[in-house]
């Protein structure tokens, strides 16, 4: 009897290290999917954070839209009125079909020209960066 005993606290103390091995498995697979995620959004917002300064950067050497969309045409660009829309791959070349949007808006306010940029990612609604900045045009500016 004490032979049966022992087989059977064998096999229960095989499956409860079993069934705490497959908890443990979920767990870690859980968090690293979280991880995956985590490291994905914060390589969306660096990019979106570089493309909005290189953007910026052109904003303040332009003294018009027009300037603005000369600094900024590389094949992936395009101007409607003030709106500069530009496409970009993920690593981050002009491309028309590209995975990140940068949208500058030129709002002259007199002497200075606002700029907001706005980031997105494509199948994304809400931005992933957006910057306001201003540029100043001169005296007498329109």
């Amino acid at each position: 009897m004490s032979e049966r005993r022992q087989n059977t606290s064998f096999y229960v103390e095989t499956l409860l290290m079993i069934a705490v091995f497959i908890a443990i498995i979920l767990v870690l697979t859980q968090v690293f999917g979280l991880a995956r995620r985590e490291s994905d959004s914060a390589r969306a917002l660096t990019d979106a954070v570089v493309l909005a300064g290189n953007a910026a950067e052109r904003l303040s050497l332009s003294d018009s839209p027009d300037a603005l969309m000369a600094l900024t045409d590389e094949g992936s660009a395009e101007q409607k009125k003030n709106v500069i829309t530009a496409r970009y791959d993920r690593a981050l070349r002009p491309d028309p079909a590209g995975v990140y949007t940068v949208e500058t808006v030129w709002q002259p306010e007199g002497e200075l020209a606002r700029g907001v940029i706005t980031v997105t990612l494509r199948g994304k609604a809400e931005p992933v960066y957006q910057l306001e900045t201003a540029v100043y045009l001169g005296e007498g500016a329109k």
